[in-house]
């Protein structure tokens, strides 16, 4: 179960060294218990570049903002709270993006691949506008905006992936 939660490019070298640590059921327990969020948030840092995320999020809000605003749904957008709501499936693509490109095997390289994660991405967005519809309909953005944004998110975030690559085999500054 451990091997699942680790991503992939520093699995081996995870597993590896809790085994050498290994004294008991508990204690490696509480070994994983406390490494796996490390090695999960030292991953995201090395795949995540500030600029091209700052990049990703002003794309995908600015791709739900003009759905509602091209496909006749500026009413929307005046409503308390219209602005906030189209962050929400923004945010989740872009949580969504970020663990993808964590999680990602660097190994297997594709150029299909960028546009793969980004359908992921969205994909979960139209998810928690689906929790949302079925919690609180008042909450959730209108569909046709979901799709109309989705749709841009696609196109832009895609574009967006290929150019800047995720990755941790771009050479790094020293800090």
């Amino acid at each position: 179960m451990l091997k699942l939660l680790l991503p992939p490019a520093c699995r081996e070298e995870v597993l590896g060294d809790l085994h050498e640590r290994y004294s008991g059921r508990l204690a490696y327990l509480a070994d994983a218990c406390s490494a796996v969020p490390c090695v999960i948030w030292s991953r995201i840092r090395r795949t995540t570049d500030p600029q091209v995320l700052l990049m990703e999020a002003l794309a995908l809000y600015l791709s739900f903002v003009g759905a509602a605003r091209l496909f006749g749904q500026t009413p929307f957008l005046y409503t308390p709270w219209g602005l906030l709501r189209l962050a929400i499936p923004a945010a989740v693509a872009l949580l969504a993006l970020i663990l993808i490109d964590a999680y990602a095997d660097p190994a297997k390289r594709s150029p299909v691949r960028p546009m793969i994660h980004v359908a992921a991405a969205i994909g979960f967005a139209f998810l928690s506008q689906a929790s949302f519809q079925a919690a609180d309909p008042q909450l959730a953005v209108p569909l046709r905006i979901m799709f109309y944004g989705g749709g841009m998110g696609l196109v832009l975030l895609s574009a967006l992936h290929a150019f800047f690559a995720p990755g941790d085999h771009r050479p790094r500054g020293a800090t």
